[in-house]
């Protein structure tokens, strides 16, 4: 509003440019922080629940990169503990994302089951894989997983080697306390 405001007043061309560009700049992170606040906890997980809010992260992943994402589930509309919730769907987007940004992989599959007493994500890629050991203490995707699941109580297994993609195989125990 202030630079609608400064932009009124009689000024050179080069000082309506400077103020239009800044505008611009401005309106390009406002999208920026939605589309982040949005990804970190979209409307539609809280309104739709986990499965609904991971296919529409990987329709949206399938159409703005070369990539066949295959997702199955056996959690329908039931909704378990808001933070399991939360908590798969950034680990989901997190190892989509790492599989985009480095493995160059053609095809992704991603299963999320659910019984009465566990909830597990089985995750694989055919990408360029890697040696997790290797990978440690680097960047933060794989760490920020392990503590995300760690935090569940969960366990996690991680599989690649070079040339081989990578897989991961998640698995939450579920309490009875149910927030959805």
């Amino acid at each position: 509003m202030s630079l609608s405001a400064l932009s009124q007043g009689d000024m050179e061309e080069s000082q309506r440019e400077i103020i239009t560009n800044t505008r611009f700049v401005i309106d390009e992170a406002i999208r920026s922080v939605r589309e982040i606040s949005n990804n970190l906890s979209p409307q539609v997980l809280l309104d739709f629940g986990l499965a609904q809010a991971v296919r529409n992260f990987t329709a949206r992943c399938a159409a703005l990169h070369s990539v066949t994402i295959e997702f199955k589930t056996t959690l329908g509309s039931e909704r378990v503990d808001n933070d399991v919730e939360v908590i798969i769907y950034r680990v989901a987007c997190e190892l989509i994302n790492n599989s985009l940004k480095h493995s160059g992989c053609s095809t992704i599959s991603l299963t999320i089951d659910h019984n009465s007493s566990t909830l597990s994500l089985r995750y694989a890629d055919n990408g360029c894989g890697f040696d997790p050991a290797a990978i440690i203490g680097c960047g933060m995707g794989i760490s920020n997983i392990s503590s995300r699941i760690s935090s569940l109580g969960g366990t996690i297994d991680i599989q690649s080697s070079k040339g081989k993609g990578m897989s991961a195989n998640i698995s939450i125990t579920l309490n009875d306390n149910k927030n959805g």
